[in-house]
């Protein structure tokens, strides 16, 4: 994690940096792994945005301040973002993080007609998902409307919708860009 209020040139000085965990391989982590891992930060991260911090002095307040600190936009590759904030994968009919268009719409291609998600039926159908009876049912909403639990969703503020970006290096740097422009869009 980086202080996105320091400046860019002081944001990912290895002193700025704060490494939350290392989630340990060979294999990917499960969702109940993730949100396992998750839950510790996201305790501390929901008393710092309500209680906030009291610093006793800073560079500009002498007498010091209180402090909130909030939760900036989620930055890994699709897999890990689609579990970090609480989306099914591509197998899903609902397979998009951004839209709800399904599976048997997946030959359109006019984005104006793809119907949108929103941030209040995502933590809706997350929580129907953690509600569930049993691991069979959650499976079923999973598939059916591509949402799952995440303990990112009990940040108030946050907006997985908003907040969950794809990291340039599988973005840009590794072809994803180029090879979903030209194969995917042809």
């Amino acid at each position: 994690m980086v202080c996105l209020n320091l400046p860019p040139h002081l944001r990912y000085k290895l002193e700025n940096v704060y490494l939350v965990g290392v989630i340990p391989g060979p294999r990917e982590p499960s969702l109940d792994q993730v949100n396992h891992l998750l839950q510790p930060l996201v305790d501390d991260l929901l008393c710092l945005w309500v209680n906030g911090i009291r610093l006793n002095r800073t560079y500009k307040f002498s007498g010091g301040r209180i402090v909130r600190v909030a939760l900036g936009p989620l930055v890994c590759d699709l897999p890990a973002a689609r579990k970090t904030a609480g989306f099914a994968g591509h197998s899903a009919d609902l397979f998009c993080s951004f839209c709800r268009l399904s599976r048997k719409d997946i030959s359109n291609l006019v984005k104006a007609s793809w119907p949108e998600r929103s941030s209040d039926q995502h933590l809706h159908d997350a929580k129907r998902w953690k509600n569930a009876k049993n691991e069979g049912e959650r499976q079923k909403m999973a598939m059916r409307r591509g949402t799952r639990w995440s303990e990112l969703l009990r940040l108030t503020y946050w907006d997985p919708l908003k907040f969950t970006v794809l990291d340039a290096m599988h973005n840009l740097f590794l072809g994803e860009f180029q090879h979903h422009c030209r194969v995917v869009w042809g």
